[in-house]
Formats: structure tokens, C-alpha cells, sequence
């Protein structure tokens, strides 16, 4: 049964426990039989109450706390986990438009309508101002004391397994594609034909598509690994818009769509050329494969004196689920194992180039997704050349 169907989300509840009756909860579930053995446990174990606050956290937990040393009690999950939608409403964690998404969330509901679950759950995070994201397998189960209702929580952290199996998925999925299209392309070759100029060509790019993307694939894991290395150069951003274009000319032709760019002079900037066209070469393919025979995607960038903004626009909309995970690593309406591509967007913009991305979708206006960058960035310590 989904959760959904058993208790709504969002939670509309703001009341929240406090003084002695919070701290009472915490000493009955800390008493409660059984309890102690969870401390030393090698999983990660919370409990909370009606009302979602933490009242027992063992070891494991305090790893997921951006400050090991704090104190997490009365807190709710998101909101000692730092997620970065646990603050956009009043009533905190699990009142945000995007809790119903949340894969805790769902479990915690569950668990108040009486029933055991088990989720995935992605949490986008703050720590020391940096963002990062925390994969979760999170198991429910309610349980009573002291005439009250209380969840038992066991937290796996699964990131690594899920950076891995993505990155291993997306991987032989692009370059198999790849590798097909020039074994196709070969084939096709007949020395007696006048046309092997024309298929040579064909597969001359497609062997440089297939070298993008190992490189692509090996910028992504170096800078998950915070060991990708800023390139700095100074950058056209006009001709860098054009080359992207134009690589993606055929591409919107033969799906009947338009590409329109418009550039903004001479304007130069400090940047990572590399890393930044594969940040506008994927939003500009993104934005070719959501639209339809006849639409316009326009990519356009603006002079702001000491910085630049660059948008990517097209007609379609974006669902109110998708734009809730759309950053996160491994999300994607295609298939399972893709998306990497609006994740390593904000990796690489955000976490080495020192601009911002974001995005607005809207029946009215379509899809945008823009980049701001800084003439001359400050990159961030250790990743700059």
C-alpha cells in the first residue's frame, strides 16, 4: 500500500514536543527494552515521535549529522541532516512541497499509520556551505510507550553503492551506444563508393563523441572524488555558445526543432572551457529531446557587467516530481542508471567553477535552466590549477 494512500503528504502538523515532555520521551525510549543494544550497532538507528522529533539516536547516526557533536534532539530528520528543504516552510522538515516526494518522509507516514516500510530516500544537503547528497535505504517500524507512538528508524547509507552502480550503468550504456554507431558507420564503408569520404567523417565524430564521453565519465568520478583539477582559461562565451549550437544542429534538425542562440559580444570570462561545455552541451541536448517537431530551444547568454548569465530555454514542462529531484545524483525519467546529467551540471558549476545553476518550469513559460558565473571566480581551495 503506498504511504500516500495512508496518511498525505505533506505533513500539516507544526506542534512540536518541547521541555519536560520532550525530554521524558527520550528518557522512555531510552529505557524502552531493547534500546540499548542499538548504541554499538554497525547501522544507524533513530526513534522519533508523533511528531517527527528525534528522541534516540545511537553511534552509526551521528555520522549523518553535518556536526557529529550536536545535539539532534527534538529535531526533525531533514532538519539534523541538513537537507535544504527543511527550512523553506514554517513548520520545517516534512511540510515542503517536496516532502511528498521524500522517500523518509513516505516511511515515517507509513509508520504512523501503523505499518512497517521500507524506502529509498535522497536527501539533498548543506555542509559547510558546500552541497552534497546522502543516499538512503531507511526501514520504519511504530512501537509504543507511555501510552504514546514512537518509529523506530534504521538508516543504510547506500551512496557509495549507488555511485557506483550509476556511474558503472551510465557508463556502458553511452559508450556501447557509441561504440555501435561506429561499427555501424564502418560497415556501411565500400571502397568502390565515392561516399567513403562522407561515412569516414561519420565516424570521425563519432569516435570524438566516444572520447568526450570517457572524458565526461572521468571528470564526473574525479570530481566526485574532490579530485577534479579547474583547467582555467580565459573564455569567448559567445563562441563557446556557438560551438555548443552547432553541435547540436543535426541533432535538433532531424527532430524538426530549432535551435536558436543568441551571444553577447566579446564578453569573456575565467572559466574551465572543458567543463563548461559539457555542463551547456547536456542542458542544450536535454532541452532537444523534451521538446517536439516545431519547437524553439533558445540559448542565450547576458553581460552583467562583473558577471555572465547563461539560460537554455524550451517550451516544455517539467512535473512537479521531477523538478524535486532534478539535482539529484542518479534521478532520471529515462531509465534506471541515468542521470547524471543535471547532478554533474551543479557538481561541476557550483563545486568548481564558483557560480550557481538553477532552474524555473511553468506551463506559461516553458522549461529554463540558467547558469551564473563570475568574470573572475575564486575556485574553490585545492581544485583550482
Amino acid at each position: 500500500m503506498e504511504p500516500s494512500a495512508i496518511l498525505s503528504l505533506p505533513f500539516t502538523d507544526f506542534e512540536r514536543d518541547t521541555g519536560p515532555l520532550l525530554d521524558a520521551q527520550i528518557r522512555w525510549v531510552s529505557e524502552y527494552r531493547g534500546m540499548d543494544l542499538f548504541q554499538e550497532f554497525p547501522v544507524a538507528v533513530m526513534a522519533f515521535n508523533r511528531h517527527r522529533q528525534i528522541v534516540f539516536y545511537n553511534e552509526k547516526a551521528k555520522s549523518f549529522l553535518p556536526d557529529a557533536s550536536m545535539n539532534p534532539y527534538g529535531l526533525r530528520p531533514g532538519e539534523a541532516f541538513a537537507c535544504i528543504h527543511a527550512r523553506e516552510t514554517e513548520g520545517g522538515c516534512g511540510t515542503a512541497a517536496f516532502c511528498r516526494y521524500c522517500g523518509a518522509a513516505r516511511s515515517i507516514a507509513s509508520a504512523l499509520s501503523g505499518a512497517l516500510n521500507l524506502q529509498e530516500c535522497k536527501i539533498d544537503r548543506t555542509v559547510s556551505d558546500r552541497y552534497s547528497q546522502l543516499d538512503l535505504l531507511v526501514w520504519t517500524k511504530p512501537f509504543h510507550t507511555h501510552d504514546q507512538v514512537f518509529i523506530l528508524a534504521a538508516l543504510v547509507d547506500v551512496s557509495a553503492e549507488q555511485r557506483r552502480d550509476t556511474f558503472e550503468r551510465i557508463f556502458l550504456h553511452d559508450i556501447l551506444n557509441t561504440a555501435t554507431s561506429i561499427h555501424s558507420i564502418l560497415y556501411l564503408i565500400d571502397d568502390t563508393e565515392n561516399s567513403v569520404r562522407q561515412y569516414l567523417d561519420l565516424a570521425k565524430r563519432a569516435v570524438d563523441q566516444l572520447t568526450e564521453e570517457i572524458e565526461t565519465h572521468r571528470s564526473i568520478w574525479d570530481a566526485e572524488q574532490g579530485s577534479l583539477r579547474v583547467n582555467a582559461s580565459v573564455v569567448d562565451v559567445s563562441d563557446l555558445l556557438q560551438h555548443v549550437s552547432s553541435l547540436y544542429s543535426r541533432m535538433a534538425e532531424e527532430r524538426g526543432i530549432l535551435v536558436e542562440t543568441h551571444v553577447c559580444g566579446s564578453k569573456k570570462i575565467i572559466s574551465d572551457v572543458v567543463l563548461l561545455k559539457r555542463v551547456l552541451s547536456n542542458l542544450v541536448k536535454n532541452a532537444i529531446e523534451a521538446c517536439h517537431p516545431g519547437d524553439t530551444v533558445i540559448l542565450v547568454c547576458r553581460d552583467l557587467g562583473e558577471s555572465i548569465e547563461i539560460e537554455v530555454k524550451n517550451p516544455a514542462v517539467i512535473s512537479e516530481e521531477v523538478q524535486s529531484n532534478l539535482f539529484k545524483r542518479a534521478y532520471s525519467t529515462k531509465a534506471r542508471g541515468r542521470g547524471w546529467g543535471t547532478y554533474a551540471a551543479r557538481l561541476f558549476i557550483e563545486e568548481y567553477l564558483g557560480g550557481r545553476i538553477g532552474f524555473t518550469s511553468s506551463a506559461e513559460s516553458g522549461t529554463s535552466f540558467t547558469i551564473s558565473l563570475p568574470d573572475d571566480p575564486i575556485f574553490p581551495p585545492g581544485k583550482n590549477s
